[in-house]
């Protein structure tokens, strides 16, 4: 089985700054300081929400001369720059933001070396979760075909160290097959017939299964002796193919060679491919939506996180990967409290709701999803964590709500909270798992409701 890995509660912003800093500035980080942070934070969102630009890097500047590190505002900051259309600016956030984090974690990694191999063997998931993490999101920003499979197949060959990776769709009512491809430099390309029966050879051994293949020396490989020209002529010394599948139905399928070297495919980097091959099925999808119905969004208006129907496709990924990769996964529910006493203006409603968001989603750890799922109603997937672990992330995010969010009355707000985990072991069909996930979590949150509201339940 997967090794579990326990999101962590964010930290507070206290330890976003470098070490030391709160120090040299005589900083002491209150909870009320906090929450003019958080409050500060959903008043640049809203504000790019109604594209007053301006105003919104004026907040956000303020936060980040005062936390350097502090990765959410430095992400809405990306963001702006990316919907003005100053590209380069954003690329530029985008690399400090990769290369804190990265400091981050091998601050964190020298902490989990000097507390045991144990501690490190968590780190090493934890760096492979950011990392799938922060593939999925980019292929997610995208709604546009040739630039979901561009970004696809590239970050496969760069996260893989591989040469060379190759995405067949498969063509609708007998349709041709139409082929995308990205090449390391120096690398020829492969899509000039001559590769068909190896392609078509590793379709049918995963078409059967839908299970992923891995092969770490081609060239020895009893199952591919009849393709030995092939793979000599294009030098595959090791491969991996991954079926695409939508809603239980073979779509296409994602190729990566090694051409350079002849190492084989570690854990990890089976892992990476196949969890990510289970979103680029996912985003293919949704671009061809998109084509069809030009109104289609994956994202709620309001708080900017994922809608509902994105959501429902997300999940069915996640299950799928969960499946694959013998890995639990969990389902929450969120819903605010006397919401309606809340909302007596539409307001004081919407600004309860974008910052529940917000916290919400901050304060889970990367490879977690977060979606408005109706009206005062939110969902949470939390991959690879088991019931009591997601139990406790639940209560923790309930907690942080009641301290943070209040009315404009100055009363707490709070939440009533309902998670189940997935019943995988049976092998049932993920469509049939994914309806009585959602079904039991949300019979988990009506209890919580009943027993008096402000609580979690599981059971």
């Amino acid at each position: 089985m997967a090794e579990e890995v326990h999101p962590e509660p964010a930290k507070n912003l206290k330890s976003c700054g470098p070490k030391g800093e709160e120090q040299n500035r005589n900083m002491v980080t209150t909870l009320t300081e906090e929450d003019q942070i958080v409050d500060t934070m959903v008043e640049a969102e809203l504000y790019v929400k109604y594209e007053c630009y301006p105003q919104a890097l004026e907040l956000l500047d303020k936060v980040i001369n005062r936390y350097p590190r502090y990765l959410p505002a430095k992400e809405a900051l990306a963001g702006i720059f990316r919907r003005t259309g100053q590209s380069e600016r954003a690329d530029e956030i985008l690399r400090e933001i990769n290369l804190i984090s990265s400091q981050m974690a091998e601050e964190g990694c020298q902490k989990d070396v000097e507390g045991g191999s144990g501690a490190a063997k968590v780190d090493e998931r934890r760096q492979l979760v950011e990392k799938i993490d922060g593939i999925i999101k980019e292929i997610y920003d995208s709604n546009y075909l040739a630039q979901i499979l561009k970004i696809s197949a590239s970050q496969l060959v760069q996260s893989l160290a591989a040469d060379r990776c190759i995405i067949i769709r498969l063509g609708q009512d007998e349709g041709q097959p139409s082929t995308h491809e990205y090449c390391n430099n120096g690398i020829p390309s492969s899509l000039d017939g001559k590769t068909a029966r190896l392609n078509f050879l590793l379709l049918k051994k995963v078409s059967t299964s839908l299970d992923p293949v891995a092969v770490d020396d081609a060239f020895k490989d009893p199952t591919l002796a009849g393709c030995k020209g092939i793979l000599e002529r294009f030098n595959i010394r090791a491969l991996m193919a991954c079926p695409l599948v939508y809603k239980s139905k073979l779509v296409g399928l994602i190729l990566v060679h090694r051409c350079t070297n002849a190492t084989g495919w570690s854990d990890q980097e089976r892992t990476l491919f196949t969890t990510v091959a289970g979103h680029i099925v996912v985003a293919i999808s949704n671009s061809q939506q998109v084509s069809a119905d030009q109104t289609m969004e994956i994202t709620d208006k309001l708080t900017g996180l994922y809608n509902r129907q994105f959501f429902e496709e997300r999940l069915s990924a996640e299950l799928r990967n969960a499946q694959l990769q013998n890995y639990p996964l969990c389902l929450a529910f969120l819903n605010i409290d006397h919401f309606k006493e809340i909302s007596d203006t539409p307001a004081a409603g919407d600004k309860v709701l974008h910052k529940l968001g917000f916290l919400v989603r901050t304060n889970l750890r990367k490879g977690s999803v977060v979606a408005r799922f109706s009206g005062e109603e939110f969902v949470v997937i939390l991959p690879n964590t088991r019931l009591k672990m997601a139990h406790q992330i639940m209560d923790h995010i309930r907690k942080i709500v009641e301290k943070t969010i209040t009315t404009d009355s100055g009363n707490p707000v709070t939440i009533s909270v309902g998670v189940k985990e997935a019943g995988l072991q049976d092998k049932k069909d993920l469509d049939v798992v994914q309806k009585e996930l959602i079904q039991r979590a949300h019979e988990s949150l009506h209890r919580a409701k009943r027993s008096g509201r402000e609580d979690v339940r599981s059971n």
